[in-house]
């Protein structure tokens, strides 16, 4: 069979880069606690930008190093729909629904060397009955023998009821919403559907973020960008070319031959 390659992009803005580096950070930190290796994102509210964020994290988690699979569950859209068209063949509908067709064979290879990526398939009209499914459950056991991070997509958590059938099988869920898009009642009606499930709760990733708001929350973000750097080292060299007039006084060299006792070298007590 020919070996199915999916061609997968990944975000150039730095600000983007350093915000996903940030989750990755707190999934690795869970992996090293937990021994947490799967992840289900689902949104709060259609629109968020669920699927970006989890393929954004799974690509930073497959440079790192590790063996990352992806795992798109949303049989709610057909391919038209999806950002992701992922190459004819088999894929995970098609693998649930019918009789000896191997695992390997839903599998796709990505543009990226440590990345695998399974897909949905066509719309499928009632996506809770694949997800319940015994093949689904025996799907997720082995796949956390096979893959360092294992990462679901699923549809919004307060629109349907999917995320909720696929939580008891993985290790963490996260929640994604959108900034002024997500709303007060989306995040309670989230938080009750998973009140089950607390000690799997993974956090919440605020998506879709202006960058005057993620300035105010995060500070010189943006401070490492070589541009800034570069304006850094001008600023010193600046200063250190201006001439000081300073010299010490005796309180300022009182203040340095203090010892930690606050005593001075040679005075006794």
């Amino acid at each position: 069979m020919e070996e199915k390659v999916l061609e997968l992009y990944g975000n150039e803005t730095p600000a983007v880069n350093e915000a996903i580096d940030r989750i990755v950070v707190g999934i690795y930190e869970m992996k090293r606690e937990y021994k947490a290796s799967s992840f289900l994102f689902t949104g709060i509210g259609s629109g968020v930008g669920t699927t970006t964020v989890a393929l954004g994290i799974a690509i930073a988690l497959s440079e790192a190093g590790w063996k990352t699979l992806f795992v798109d569950c949303d049989f709610r859209k057909g391919n038209e729909f999806k950002r992701i068209s992922a190459p004819a063949g088999m894929d995970l509908a098609t693998y649930l629904t019918e009789d000896d067709i191997d695992e390997s064979e839903i599998i796709c290879n990505t543009s990226y060397e440590n990345l695998y990526y399974i897909a949905s398939g066509e719309r499928y009209n009632t996506p809770v009955r694949l997800l319940c499914s015994d093949k689904m459950e025996a799907l997720c056991t082995g796949f956390k023998f096979e893959y360092d991070f294992i990462i679901y997509d699923l549809p919004s958590i307060s629109i349907v009821n999917d995320a909720k059938v696929l939580i008891p099988s993985v290790d963490k869920y996260v929640l994604v919403g959108g900034v002024n898009i997500s709303t007060k009642k989306q995040i309670f009606d989230a938080k009750v559907a998973l009140l089950p499930y607390g000690k799997k709760n993974g956090g919440i990733i605020a998506n879709r973020m202006e960058k005057s708001q993620y300035r105010k929350n995060i500070k010189d973000y943006n401070y490492f960008e070589e541009k800034n750097l570069r304006k850094t080292v001008r600023r010193r060299r600046k200063f250190k070319s201006t001439p000081k007039n300073y010299s010490l006084t005796q309180n300022d060299i009182d203040i340095l031959t203090k010892n930690k006792n606050g005593i001075k070298e040679g005075e006794q007590r």
